[in-house]
């Protein structure tokens, strides 16, 4: 068995339909032999761009196994295509998944929530950033205290002449 995470996004309007768009994207994989496994992360979050219209969305992430090339040979079925591309190509015709991506966990971390502090609006704004155009004043670098070197006369100067040409 071959181990595969999924990661899709479901924007906001579909949210009272998220548990069947959830059962629509479990039977997809299923139906292509894959197996989910637990446990399944989702979060609700502000797209960084908009996508189809939507700004806001949930995403999910689910980790689920396929049979690998010899399983698949094992079990009798002559399937044309790989289940991926199966898979692949059913979430690109649904129209309630905005994005997914499906990558091997091969060599990923366990799947976990990530935790997040919300904060309101007027909390982001305060403190953290400074107002646009402010003038920070840098620091001052310490002052070494200056020497005060007695004056140097002519002559001397002459002689120190004379010595570093060698004349």
């Amino acid at each position: 068995m071959v181990e595969y995470e999924l990661f899709y996004l479901v924007g906001e309007s579909k949210d009272a339909d998220l548990a069947r768009v959830n059962e629509v994207v479990e039977q997809i994989v299923t139906t292509s032999g894959g197996v989910f496994l637990e446990p399944r992360t989702e979060e609700k979050r502000k797209l960084a761009y908009k996508v189809k219209n939507e700004t806001r969305g949930t995403y999910i992430a689910r980790r689920f196994t396929l049979p690998d090339k010899d399983e698949r040979d094992a079990s009798g079925r002559e399937e044309e295509a790989h289940p991926l591309t199966v898979i692949n190509n059913a979430l690109q015709l649904s129209q309630d998944v905005l994005r997914f991506l499906i990558i091997s966990a091969k060599e990923l971390p366990e799947l976990k929530a990530i935790p997040r502090v919300e904060r309101s609006k007027t909390e982001a704004k305060s403190g953290r950033y400074e107002k646009r155009g402010a003038v920070r004043l840098m620091p001052q670098a310490p002052v070494a205290p200056k020497e005060t070197a007695a004056p140097v006369s002519d002559e001397r100067i002459d002689e120190q002449l004379k010595e570093k040409l060698d004349i």
